[in-house]
């Protein structure tokens, strides 16, 4: 459940850095506990489970400028045999901008709580030097707190 929440806040991190046309970026994130919402009781385990986690991150952009922001995201487990295991939304914000990203994540290895995360997503400038800009991403949540990846800003 918990590292479903940090792939959202890796992606998150990566909204910012430059507005130049087709700016790639890194990322890494540090994550606070999730805290776990709802869920449903089914035949093999609990299903349809949320959490909620916050997070803060450093990015880095190809030209070498860095940045640091915070992250929040939501994110619900998915049934089984969708094409991804976990749903993420996530809201950034650092001085003077802000991004909302979403992913999609899937265990690496066996399903459960201590299992690596892969994910991909996408996202979206809301304000500042962003603002309209939308862009890729991926991010692997390898830690309970830590997660890290890459982004991709699109045109300008």
């Amino acid at each position: 459940m918990k590292k479903f929440a940090i792939g959202a806040a890796v992606a998150a991190s990566m909204l910012f850095g430059g507005t130049a046309f087709g700016q790639s970026f890194t990322y890494d994130v540090t994550w606070e506990p999730v805290e776990t919402v709802g869920g449903m009781d089914r035949p093999g385990g609990t299903q349809y489970g949320g959490g909620v986690v916050d997070g803060t991150y450093v990015s880095s952009v190809s030209d070498g400028t860095t940045s640091t922001g915070s992250v929040r995201c939501v994110g619900m487990d998915q049934p089984d045999g969708e094409i991804f295991d976990i749903h993420l939304a996530c809201t950034t914000t650092e001085a003077g901008a802000s991004a909302s990203l979403i992913y999609g994540c899937n265990f690496i290895g066996e399903r459960g709580p201590d299992a690596a995360l892969g994910c991909v997503g996408s996202i979206q400038g809301k304000t500042g030097e962003t603002k309209g800009r939308t862009g890729g991403l991926t991010m692997e949540w390898y830690s309970e707190t830590k997660s890290r990846g890459t982004g991709q800003w699109y045109g300008e």
